[in-house]
Formats: structure tokens, sequence, C-alpha cells
């Protein structure tokens, strides 16, 4: 095991950190979820460039984007890397559907491999460089954002946009084999400009996915511009005027680098089973478990009562119902709730314009009631604020042919790593049902072995002839 810095700035000793680590440093158990939380976001850019700002950034990429050897997933042709890390990283994280880090409250997957994919088609690495890479690339992202963790403290700042730069810098910085001192400029220079605002609204969510592949994009800029020799400020990330002052006055700079080489952000991400956001998924595995257990009709149902905590339940109240696009549909806890209790499931089938005018799943809509619950309320009050693995609790109850069923969840099923984490064996079964239609049998075969094989033969070179 490499032997972890002590001393120097923040971004000094991950930048030592970074250059240190090889592959064999990592336990057995890190590289076998990095493999996984590859192939999710893979399967995520695949189905994600189907939608139609994805598409948008694919075609800017495509029309501006300079000529190079880089994948844009989903579409024919290539490009140089920065506009492949725009294009991908938005299709990653456009359907919610990419793996979270719930100690951050980020998306890392969408960030850190369209930068580290289209670097690695640029050098010609391996795939085992690669692997090394993305896990290197969230650790560094995972314990930035934890130790701002933004979504928390209602700050204006999206973390996933923030906080991204720095991973796919640091992964990128690795592939390029930056040494240490080239690391902590390429930090430094992504650290100065991330962005991203959380100014959420039907008309404003085009934005908020962007910030993955602008993020994903700007590490890459940034790792070359320290290869040239480009200068940063060194405390970047604590300094009075840094990174962590800069995003939210309640900064814990101590977490970043506490336990580095020993406690790993890639084996505390979360898969989702569901294509929303995360905060819904009690709720909507509440009312899937309900469906299958009791057998409900969906057309003998005539009331749903989803209770959340107080100080949760307010940010639902004011949503428009039904939701007006598929954007806000995947926030909305009365449409996904009604969807899943529908068709029993809430993936990218349900969150299509064609299931927002389905008047079976309207007419749920319609029967959705906001409620308190005082066990609900008791375990959301009884958890500590400061465990990284806070989920909200949330129950569901059912009137349907004459009779009531009631389900409480306490954390959902993949987003908890923890508690409900999934196998592989599931984590491959979400890649074969996201690349459906998109993929044929025999490539989507090829792709779950290349992505197990990265360390043992895979080439990074293989990947366009599994695509093509």
């Amino acid at each position: 095991m490499v032997q972890m810095p002590s001393n120097g700035t923040i971004s000094e000793r991950l930048a030592e950190y970074v250059a240190g680590m090889v592959l064999g440093d990592f336990p057995p158990e890190v590289v076998a979820k990095t493999k996984l939380c590859i192939l999710d976001t893979i399967g995520c850019m695949l189905r994600g460039s189907r939608d139609e700002v994805a598409a948008s950034l694919a075609a800017h990429a495509l029309r501006y984007g300079p000529p190079g050897p880089c994948t844009i997933f989903g579409h024919s042709g290539s490009v140089g890397p920065e506009h492949a890390a725009l294009a991908n990283g938005t299709s990653a994280h456009v359907l919610e559907w990419d793996a979270g880090h719930r100690p951050s409250d980020n998306h890392l997957g969408g960030v850190v491999l369209p930068a580290t994919l289209a670097m690695a088609q640029v050098r010609g690495s391996s795939a085992a460089e690669l692997l090394l890479s993305v896990a290197l690339g969230y650790d560094v992202m995972g314990r930035i954002g934890e130790a701002v963790c933004l979504p928390r403290n209602a700050t204006p700042f999206h973390g996933t946009g923030t906080t991204g730069v720095f991973g796919s810098a640091a992964a990128v910085g690795k592939l390029l084999g930056l040494n240490a001192r080239q690391l902590a400029n390429a930090l430094g220079v992504a650290g100065d400009g991330a962005s991203g605002l959380r100014e959420i609204s039907p008309t404003g969510v085009d934005c908020f996915v962007l910030h993955a592949g602008k993020a994903s994009q700007s590490g890459i800029t940034a790792a070359l511009l320290a290869a040239e020799g480009f200068q940063a400020p060194a405390t970047i990330i604590e300094g009075r005027y840094g990174f962590c002052n800069a995003m939210t006055p309640e900064a814990r700079p101590e977490l970043i680098c506490a336990e580095l080489g020993q406690r790993f952000a890639v084996v505390e991400c979360g898969f989702k089973v569901h294509a929303c956001h995360g905060g819904l998924f009690t709720a909507i595995d509440a009312a899937l478990w309900l469906r299958t257990e009791h057998n409900l009709d969906p057309g003998s149902i005539q009331r749903i009562k989803v209770a959340l905590p107080e100080s949760v339940r307010d940010r639902y109240t004011c949503q428009q119902q039904p939701p007006p696009s598929v954007a806000a549909a995947r926030w909305s806890i009365s449409f996904t709730v009604a969807a899943a209790l529908h068709d029993g499931e809430v993936t990218h089938r349900q969150l299509s314009q064609i299931k927002l005018a389905d008047p079976g799943i309207a007419a749920l809509v319609e029967k959705v009631e906001l409620v308190s619950d005082s066990e609900v309320e008791e375990i959301f009050y009884a958890q500590k604020r400061d465990d990284p693995f806070f989920f909200t609790p949330c129950a569901v109850e059912v009137d349907c042919g004459g009779r009531s069923y009631r389900r409480l969840e306490r954390t959902p099923l993949g987003y908890d790593p923890l508690k409900r984490g999934l196998t592989q064996e599931q984590v491959v079964a979400k890649f074969r049902s996201v690349v459906d239609g998109i993929l044929s049998e025999t490539q989507v075969d090829r792709m779950v072995d290349w992505v197990l094989r990265l360390d043992h033969g895979s080439k990074v070179g293989d990947l366009s002839g599994i695509l093509a």
C-alpha cells in the first residue's frame, strides 16, 4: 500500500495520493465495485443519449467539436475529449438514473467516467489504467463533496456540478501521468472553475443535468493545462477564499483526507433502481412492495396516502400535478408513486411523454395525498443528521378493494449500499434492461464481458468495436 501523505495543503495531499496509487493498492472489493459503476454509467449514457436534452448536446459536440477518437455514446461519429465528455456526462445524468454517493449527495460516475474514458481513448490507455483512474476520480470527488455536502445545507450550489471538476481532473491527470505537483495544479485549476446552481424549475432542468457534462469537460481542461505547466493556488480547497468557504459556511475540510487510502468513495456508491430523483425512492419502494405483496389492482385503488417527514414534505406540496414535463415528473412524488402502482416499475418507460398522458397513471396521481405519520416522524428525528448514509423514511398507505394496506420503508433498495446494496447479478440485470432496444444481445454480452475484465485482458480500444 502506498504511503499516505500527511503534510501539505489538501490538494497537495490528494495529488500525492493520486500520483502514488497503483491498481494493486486497492482492495479487491474496490476493483469489483468500480467495474460495476463503470457498467452502470455506460448504460445510463446509452439510454440517456435518447433524451432530447442529451441529443442536443451530442449534436453540438459533433458539429463544433474538433476531430478525435472519442466516442459519443448512442451516436455515430467521434470527437475530441472535451466535447465527448460534455456530451456523455450530460447523457449519463439526464435521466436521474446514474449511481449516487450518499455521503456527498453527488453523482460521481456521470462526471468521472466520461472524462476518463475520453482521455483513455485519446492516449490509447490500457483498460487497467482506466479502471485505476476512475476509482481515484471517485475518491477525490466524493471526499470533497462530503466536506461541503451541498444539497443538505440549502446553499444555491449543485454538488455534482461544483465538486465534479475535482474528480474528473484527478482521474484524467492520473491517465496523463502527471506528477504530484502537476496534479495539485490540476485540482487548483479545476476548483477555480467549479460551477453549477440549483435553480431548478420546469424550465431550468436542462441546465441542471448539463452540470455533470460541464464538470466532466472542465476536469479534462484543467488536467491538460496542468500538463502544460499551468499554475494554480495550492490552497484552492481550504483557503480563506477557496472552494469550501465559497460553497458553504458549514464546510468540513478535515474529512477530505481522513482515512485516505483506507476508505473508498466507490464502495460507498449506491445504484439507482428507479429513473428519478433519489429522494423519492423510499416512497416508490413502499408502493412497489404493496403492489406485489397484495396483488393490488390499480383500477380498484381509491386512495393513496404518502407520509413523509413534515420538513421534507413541504418541498413536494407545491409541485404541479400532473407534472408539466418528463423532467418535472422525475422529481414528482405523486407521479412516480402512481406509476409504480400502475406499472410495477419506474424506469425510462414510465418517465416518457407516452406515460405522462396515460389515463390510468393520471387517475392515480389525482388520488395521491401527502400526509403526516407519527412513526415516520419518530424515525426521521431519531436518526443522526451527521450520518453519511442518512435516508428519509416514508410510509405509503393504499386503500384498495375495501381494504387498507400500509408499508413503511426506512432506506432505499440499491441506493443504500450498506443495508440494501445490489449484487453484481442485479447490476448486470439493470444494465440489460436499460440498454434494451439500443444494443443487441450480442453487444450487451460483449459489453458486460469487457467491463468485468477491465483488469484482465480488456482493451479500451475494443469499446468502439462493441458499440459499432
